[in-house]
Formats: C-alpha cells, structure tokens, sequence
C-alpha cells in the first residue's frame, strides 16, 4: 500500500487531478479488466491514458518503489565499499557496491558492469561524491545497474542528506528480501546457541585444517570463538526466524554465558514468550528456503510506555 499511495501522489502532481478522482478511475480500471490487475498495475494503466511517463523522472530515495524499473536518480555517496570478486555456477566477475544518500533517505547501489566498477577502483566514486544514475532498477531494496545503465559524477551539490538506515514497521506477511525493518511480536522458540572461529583481525571466518585455523585475508591466525542464536518471532500474522551475532546477543546477555547450563536456561525462560521489537534487514535463506531477519536490535516491549503512545494516537 506504500507503494501504491507514491505512485497515487505522483499521478495526481502530474496530472492536476485530486488523488480521489486518480482513486476512482483506478477502481473503474480494475473493475473493467474483473480484478485481474494490482492497484499498481491499475495505477500505471490510468498514467498512460493521462499521458504521463515517468521513463525520465529523477525520483527521491523515498519514492523508491520495489520492482521499478528505468530508476533515475541523483544523490551523494555516504559509503563506498570494496569492489568484490565472485565465481558461482561456473561465472566469475567483480561486483561493486555503494550507499547512495539523498534528504529523504539512503539506498545501496549494486554495480555488475565493469565499467561501472571501475569508477570505484579508479577512485572517481568516493564517500562525499554526487552521483547521477539512469536506467537502473530496483531488485527487493536496492538500486541495481545494467550494461544498459548510466552512471557518472554529478556537478550538483547535495549538503543534507539522510546517513541513518531507514527502518519501516511491517507486519512479518508483508515482509520482502532486502528491507530494512521493525517488527513487533512474541518470541516463541529460541533455539540452542552455536559458536563459530573468527579472524581476531577481520572478523571473517577461520577455516580449520590439520595445522589450525586460516583466514582467507590474514593468513594463520589464533582464532577468537563468537555465538550465533537463533529464535522464531510471531507477530500474529506469519513467523519468521531471527538471527542474533555477539553484538547483539551481548546486549541481551555475555556471550560466554552461553556456554553455561543455569545461565542459558535462565535467558531462556527470561525471554521465551516475552512481546519484544526487533529490528534488522530481511534476507533469504538458501538452505530453509524462507524469510529471515538478521538482527541489529532487540529490546523488550514497555507496556506502559506503548500504552502511552497508543492513547497520543
């Protein structure tokens, strides 16, 4: 419904027209094709017939929609990351990344061309640099380019730009890979913890072998232990599974304490059935095939302070 109320606001700015005439000719659309199109599809249709193309509109991070396509967009990079290297089934390439920021919000930008890539490597594509992007498109919450994108410095000067993720509270139905989320819900399994090694240095993971432990980037190294713990949330509509690293497990309680029998089960007993938020990015999992969110908070529902909120409401 995001979605379709921007699009509704677009067509009216566009075209002149109050958003509850834009409304009604959607329903008319929907009802003569019986229901078979969305309200966006039905949104799209009547922005034709009223001669409206948003092909080269230049669009605010917060009018991003899931699936657009042909996505222009300007903003100034807060966050560059180091361009990657890939083999899977067989392919091989580079894969290069960056946040995009703007006043109204922030989105990563994924770039597949080499040429694109070598914007980054090159040094042109830097934190604090506007970019101009044309013909990308959106791929669940992030901006993907193609050969068939632009992408180049921008001259324009952009001073305040949004630097803080943008959180949505959804429901666990409504949720999709990419998003960045706040979820209420009740904690209805916590699962047993699982420790892992990690590069002291890079955090990466260490691989074992007959010698000890190796770290793709640091060579040997005298591994640390980390946690891993996994719960399922129900919020009423659907459940989802939860995943917790040391960061967050040691907000909730010492990591080591884990491994300690009374300590793990008075955690457990403490935070099963408890109504908590969470918030993180939903992922999918390969391996179970379903919706996952990697947690970067959790913290128990105040009643009383919720109670205080509904009642401003």
């Amino acid at each position: 419904m995001q979605n379709y109320d921007l699009l509704v606001e677009k067509i009216s700015k566009s075209s002149g027209l109050e958003k509850g005439e834009i409304e009604r000719r959607i329903e008319a659309k929907r009802a003569k094709l019986s229901g078979l199109i969305s309200k966006e599809g039905a949104a799209q249709i009547v922005a034709a017939e009223l001669g409206i193309n948003f092909d080269n509109a230049v669009v605010k991070v917060s009018e991003l929609m899931v699936g657009m396509k042909k996505v222009n967009i300007i903003g100034k990079a807060i966050r560059v990351f180091p361009v990657k290297e890939y083999n899977k089934n067989g392919k091989s390439g580079k894969i290069g990344s960056f946040i995009l920021a703007d006043e109204t919000g922030n989105v990563r930008i994924v770039l597949w061309d080499t040429n694109h890539i070598s914007l980054i490597e090159n040094g042109e594509i830097v934190e604090g640099a506007v970019v101009d992007i044309k013909n990308a498109s959106m791929r669940d919450s992030e901006i993907h380019l193609s050969g068939f994108s632009e992408i180049k410095k921008s001259s324009q000067v952009i001073e305040n730009v949004k630097t803080e993720r943008s959180v949505i509270s959804k429901k666990i139905e409504e949720l999709q890979p990419g998003l960045s989320v706040r979820v209420r819900g009740v904690i209805v399994q916590i699962f047993n913890p699982r420790f892992f090694s990690v590069c002291p240095q890079c955090g990466k993971k260490a691989i074992q072998d007959a010698s000890g432990f190796t770290c793709i980037e640091h060579g040997r190294v005298q591994p640390k232990e980390r946690a891993l713990i996994n719960f399922v949330l129900d919020d009423g509509t659907e459940t989802i599974r939860l995943t917790l690293f040391s960061d967050q497990i040691n907000k909730l309680i010492p990591e080591e304490n884990l491994k300690d029998a009374e300590k793990l089960l008075a955690f457990r007993e403490d935070l099963l059935g408890s109504e908590v938020y969470v918030s993180g990015n939903v992922r999918k999992n390969e391996i179970f095939n379903s919706l996952e969110i990697s947690v970067s908070d959790l913290v128990k529902v105040d009643v009383d302070k919720l109670i205080e909120e509904l009642e401003k409401n």
